[in-house]
């Protein structure tokens, strides 16, 4: 079976690194999936989940079914036709994600959010999708 190459990389380290089947992000025009021989590009990322299904070879019995998966704040990707480099300022897997921590996250990010009242919000909006993308992670849906 056909695979590329997938990095995730934070300012802090490397968060993934493996051969993946397929390789889903959340793109800033919406989201989007690397196969192996993908036609290169490079893209900005919004807040939300990236996905990498990993091959049978290189996955645990858990990752095989479901892929690993990661919260990311936005960035930018870049596709070639044998990898995929994610660089993210952060990426949270599910195990790294408090479920009340992040419900308290999801209501101090709206908070801020309505306190702008039409100035501008874009750092509000980031952190709020970026809460709800960790909420999603945990599978126990939005505060």
């Amino acid at each position: 079976m056909a695979t590329t190459h997938l990095l995730i990389v934070t300012p802090e380290s490397k968060r993934f690194e493996g051969d993946v089947e397929i390789a889903i992000a959340p793109g800033s025009a919406g989201d989007l999936a690397a196969l192996p021989n993908h036609a290169p590009m490079l893209t900005t990322l919004r807040p939300g989940i990236v996905t990498a299904r990993e091959t049978q070879a290189s996955a645990t019995a858990a990752d095989a079914a479901t892929g690993s998966r990661f919260a990311i704040d936005g960035g930018f990707m870049q596709i070639t036709p044998d990898s995929v480099i994610v660089l993210t300022d952060r990426a949270v897997t599910p195990g790294e994600v408090e479920l009340e921590s992040a419900r308290a996250e999801v209501q101090r990010a709206r908070e801020a959010l309505a306190q702008k009242q039409g100035v501008d919000d874009s750092k509000e909006r980031i952190a709020l999708a970026f809460a709800l993308a960790k909420l999603e992670l945990t599978g126990r849906g939005e505060a």
